[in-house]
């Protein structure tokens, strides 16, 4: 999976394995692809446009596939899933919205390709069904790069639910990080030291590339809304990894926290 986040934006699995290459990784590894039955037309932007703001704006069509973010990181299901956006073939994120706008902050000006690509609930893409457009990034006035920071030993805790707890219909995940810096803008962007997102996870870590088959979704915020949708009642343990721009869970830093589910 090519991340393969509300729930699931330079080569993405580079930090998965710590190489430049694996990034692609997390929007589609080896042995994670997938017939979704999934039909994709990328409504904007326009073959070979020329964007001179630093956000692109992106608007897809996508047929014959039910997109549902809340299902994300749990069992499959026929016909049912999100796609995620590969900028240069390294994950942004993954999405249900048909329209989202990319950032183009810390890219260099030149052309660069976005890919449109259906997964399953646990991140598998379907690759035949993928689209392509290309692009030159001339801005009018360039974003101030973001650079390293020189903090101390990034940490995360989970603040809310409390452990042992029961919920029911969906909970927040809310975190507090410290040394470390919150980042939408830099998903799927080359690493810079201090600065990534974190990931949530059912269950366990391992499930898939870098454990991105039960990743429920991916935060630049405090908090990540778990739908429980396709969570079975009883006991589960909800993880909060900090990744770096990549993906890949190199900060070495995670928490947990177990709660009972109604």
């Amino acid at each position: 999976m090519r991340l393969k986040t509300s729930r699931v934006a330079a080569p993405v699995a580079a930090a998965l394995i710590g190489l430049t290459t694996v990034a692609l990784a997390v929007a589609a590894p080896s042995g994670m692809t997938v017939d979704t039955g999934a039909r994709v037309r990328v409504l904007a932007p326009a073959p070979q446009a020329t964007i001179r703001g630093n956000t692109v704006s992106t608007a897809v069509s996508i047929t014959n596939f039910r997109l549902n973010c809340a299902l994300a990181g749990t069992a499959n299901r026929s016909g049912v899933g999100h796609y995620h956006i590969e900028l240069d073939h390294a994950l942004v994120n993954m999405f249900c919205g048909k329209r989202v706008p990319i950032s183009m902050l810390n890219f260099a000006p030149g052309k660069h390709t976005l890919i449109f690509v259906p997964a399953a609930n646990d991140h598998a893409e379907d690759k035949k069904a993928e689209k392509k457009v290309s692009f030159v990034y001339k801005p009018s006035h360039a974003l101030p790069r973001a650079t390293p920071l020189n903090l101390g030993k990034p940490s995360v805790r989970i603040v809310s639910p409390r452990n042992g707890a029961t919920v029911r219909g969906g909970f927040d995940l809310t975190v507090a990080v410290r040394n470390f810096r919150l980042s939408c803008a830099l998903y799927g962007k080359a690493r810079v030291r201090g600065y990534g997102h974190w990931h949530a996870n059912v269950d366990t870590t391992t499930k898939g590339m870098m454990g991105m088959g039960t990743m429920l979704g991916m935060s630049c915020a405090k908090t990540f809304h778990v739908s429980l949708a396709g969570i079975k009642p009883g006991k589960h343990r909800f993880f909060a990894i900090l990744e770096d721009n990549l993906h890949a869970p190199s900060i070495g830093a995670q928490a947990t926290v177990n709660v009972t589910v109604r």
